[in-house]
C-alpha cells in the first residue's frame, strides 16, 4: 500500500515516523527519513511563504497589482492582483503551459508574452495555475534580486537547517540520496524539473518536519501574516469552492482550508507520474502529517490519511482496501500472463472485499500498460474490466481500442459494437467502426 516515509506529529512531537520500501529497486536500498524526493506542488508552500517573507519587508502588499512590478507586461495582466496569483483566482490557466515539454521558467513567461488575453475572467473563477506561481516566483526574483532556488536557499533552507532540501539543478543532479520514482507499473521514470515556483523542491522527511515546526512556531512569519495563508480566498461572488472526494475545500495560499467533523484543517499534495507528497494539518487538535512516496501512480491517498484522521480521532475505522491495481502489478512483475490473469481472477472471485476496485483505476492501469508497449497485458486488464463493469461503455470502448492497436479487427469491432449497444451517443465507436470496415475491405481486395 506505501512505499515511501511518513510522519505524524502532535502539537511539533513526533508520534509516528517510519519509512517502507525502496528508494532503488534494482539495488535495494531503503528508503529513511534521509531519503530525497520530489515534492512537486507541495513547493508551492515555500513559493507562497517567500511572497509573506516580502511582504513582511515591506516590499509588496497582497493586494497589489501586477503591474506595479512589471510594467511592461502585456495589458491582459494588468488587472491581475499577488493576492489572486496565490488563490490561483487570476484567470492565468495552464492549457499553453501543458503543451511545453520540460519548461522552465523562461519558457512559461515567453508564452504569457506572447498572448492577449485572459481565458477565465479575472477574479470569477478558481483555476488552478502553475503559470501564476511562476509569476509569483518571477516577482519574488525582481523584489529580492536572487533567483528562486537563491532565495530559497537564503531565507528558508538555511536559516531552518533543512540541509538535504534543494531547488537548484546543479545540485539536485549530484543528489546521493535521491530516491528513483516509479510509474504506476514499477518502470523507472527519470523526472527532472525545469520549472520553479509551483515546483520545482527536493526535499526528505526530517527536512519538512523542519518546515512543518517553523511554520507552527511562527519562525519565519507572524501568525498574522500565516493567517493569510490559512485563509479561504475570495472570488468576484463568494468563497473559493472545490469539491473533491465528497469534501469542500477552499484556497489559501499554498495551503487548502477545509472543515471536517467539526475540525479546521489546512493541506497540500504534489503530485507527478512518480512522485507524491502531502503535508495536512489539523488545526484544531495540533496534529500534522507528511507523506513522501515515489511510486506516486500507486499510492491510496484518500484511504491512507482518511485512516489517519479516524486513528487520531479515536473514532472506529477499518484497515484501508487495497487497490487491486496494485496486486495485478505486483502479480504481472512475478509470473507469467496466463498465471497473473488467473490469480487476479481468483482474488477478485474470492477475496473481493479485501480490495479497492474501480473502473477508472483499472482503465488508467490499462492504459499505463498499452503506453508501455505491452498490449498483452493492456488487453487482460481492459477484459477484466469489461467482466466487473459489464453496463460501461467506456470500458468495452477502450478494450476495443487495444485490440484494434494489436490488428485483431474482428474481436475490436464486436468491442465496439458492445460499446455502442450500451452508449449510442458513442462516436468514436461509429468512426473506429467504419475504419475497421474500411481496414477489411482493402485486406479481402
Amino acid at each position: 500500500m506505501f512505499n515511501g516515509a511518513v510522519l505524524v506529529t502532535k502539537n511539533d512531537s513526533i508520534i509516528y515516523k517510519k519509512a517502507f520500501g525502496y528508494a532503488n529497486e534494482k539495488t535495494k536500498e531503503k528508503i529513511t527519513p534521509e531519503s530525497v524526493f520530489y515534492i512537486a506542488s507541495v513547493s508551492k508552500q515555500f513559493t507562497a511563504m517567500g511572497i509573506m517573507i516580502l511582504k513582511e519587508e515591506g516590499k509588496l502588499s497582497f493586494d497589489d497589482k501586477i503591474k506595479n512590478f512589471f510594467p511592461n507586461y502585456p495589458e491582459y495582466l494588468n488587472s491581475i492582483t499577488i493576492r489572486q496569483l496565490l488563490n490561483h483566482t487570476s484567470g492565468l490557466t495552464d492549457r499553453e503551459y501543458y503543451q511545453l515539454t520540460n519548461p522552465n521558467n523562461q519558457d512559461v513567461l515567453e508564452v504569457l508574452m506572447k498572448q492577449d488575453s485572459l481565458e477565465l475572467k479575472n477574479g470569477e473563477t478558481f483555476r488552478y495555475s502553475n503559470s501564476g506561481y511562476v509569476m509569483l516566483a518571477l516577482l519574488i526574483e525582481k523584489l529580492s534580486g536572487n533567483s528562486i532556488d537563491q532565495f530559497w536557499n537564503q531565507q528558508i533552507f538555511e536559516p531552518l537547517e533543512m540541509k538535504n532540501t534543494t531547488a537548484t539543478k546543479a545540485v539536485v543532479d549530484q543528489i546521493p540520496n535521491k530516491v528513483i520514482g516509479y510509474n504506476l507499473i514499477g518502470e523507472k521514470i527519470d523526472y527532472k524539473s525545469s520549472v520553479m515556483g509551483p515546483g520545482g523542491i527536493y526535499s526528505t522527511l526530517n527536512d519538512l518536519e523542519k518546515w512543518n515546526r517553523a511554520i507552527n512556531t511562527n519562525k519565519l512569519v507572524s501568525s498574522k501574516t500565516l493567517d493569510e495563508a490559512f485563509k479561504n480566498g475570495k472570488l468576484n461572488e463568494g468563497p473559493i469552492s472545490i469539491s473533491m472526494n465528497n469534501q469542500e475545500y477552499g484556497y489559501g495560499f499554498g495551503w487548502m482550508p477545509y472543515v471536517a467533523n467539526g475540525k479546521k484543517y489546512v493541506q497540500h499534495d504534489g503530485s507527478v507520474e512518480s512522485y507524491r507528497s502531502l503535508i495536512k494539518k489539523n488545526l484544531t487538535d495540533g496534529y500534522d502529517y507528511i507523506f513522501l512516496t515515489n511510486q506516486g501512480g500507486r499510492l491510496a491517498m484518500e484511504e491512507l490519511t482518511t485512516s489517519i484522521d479516524l486513528i487520531l480521532e479515536k473514532t472506529q475505522y477499518t484497515v484501508p482496501k487495497i487497490p487491486i491495481t496494485n496486486k495485478i502489478v505486483m502479480a504481472y512483475r512475478a509470473t507469467d500472463i496466463i498465471t497473473a490473469t488467473t490469480e487476479i481472477k481468483n482474488e477478485v472471485s474470492n477475496n473481493s472485499n479485501n480490495y479497492n476496485i474501480d473502473e477508472n483505476s483499472l482503465n488508467r492501469l490499462a492504459y499505463t500498460y498499452f503506453r508501455n508497449d505491452q498490449i498483452n497485458i493492456a488487453i487482460e486488464i481492459f477484459k477484466l474490466n469489461t467482466e466487473l463493469y459489464s453496463k460501461s461503455s467506456n470500458a468495452f470502448d477502450s478494450l476495443a481500442e487495444s485490440y484494434l492497436s494489436n490488428n485483431q479487427l474482428e474481436l475490436s469491432k464486436e468491442n465496439y459494437l458492445k460499446s455502442l449497444e450500451l452508449n449510442p451517443q458513442n462516436t468514436n465507436a461509429k468512426v473506429m467502426l467504419d475504419h475497421i470496415k474500411k481496414q477489411q475491405t482493402v485486406s479481402k481486395n
